[in-house]
């Protein structure tokens, strides 16, 4: 019968340990690293990359609010008998976040929302005409995920993500020296998979 009560008391403690690993109160740090692609075929090559660091609060159970700080770079170069061609672009913006965590399990799974603001800067170089970009994006992301719980503390997770885009930028010919030329807005939506840790802290 003592067996019986020590191994229920036992399980009664991990499960509320379990549980407040998403508690109201507790806070979050972590990075996501995402859209990681590196491509050579022939005279052409790209590289491209994303990490969003992020910190967040759970103002209830389970519940978690946040802000992300999307970075991004990308680079393409071309090889050709006239000139190399050369292109560039790095961003930085913000993003709110929304997250909802499911179940008292070491593997939780979780849904959430995200809408970014990033501002771009952008820079082609072909066969001697250097041409400069600046520009915005915003981006609505909905999120379907699981993390999974090392202990209390650390979680590691992977997220599928629904990304729709809105873009603009103005370019600027320094070699023509030329009125900047508006590109209208532009959309996109596509998936991407992002992977990445939360450490959890507080109570």
């Amino acid at each position: 019968m003592k067996t019986l009560v020590y191994t229920c008391l036992i399980l009664l403690t991990c499960l509320t340990r379990i549980m407040a690993q998403t508690e109201k109160g507790r806070w979050t740090a972590g990075a996501t690293v995402g859209n990681f692609t590196y491509s050579k075929k022939d005279a052409y090559r790209s590289f491209s990359a994303s990490l969003t660091p992020l910190a967040g609060y759970f103002v209830a159970n389970n519940l978690e609010v946040g802000t992300g700080v999307p970075l991004s770079v990308n680079t393409s170069k071309y090889v050709n008998p006239n000139g190399d061609a050369k292109n560039s672009g790095t961003s930085i913006g913000l993003s709110p976040y929304v997250r909802y965590y499911f179940g008292p399990a070491k593997l939780k799974p979780f849904v959430g929302l995200a809408y970014g603001y990033s501002w771009t800067s952008i820079r082609n170089r072909d066969s001697g005409q250097d041409t400069k970009g600046k520009g915005f994006t915003s981006t609505l992301t909905p999120t379907v995920g699981v993390a999974y719980f090392i202990n209390r503390s650390v979680a590691l997770n992977a997220s599928l993500n629904y990304i729709s885009q809105r873009y603009r930028t103005a370019y600027v010919s320094y070699n023509s020296g030329g009125t900047p030329i508006e590109v209208p807005v532009s959309t996109s939506n596509y998936m991407s998979l992002g992977i990445g840790f939360q450490i959890f802290l507080g109570q």
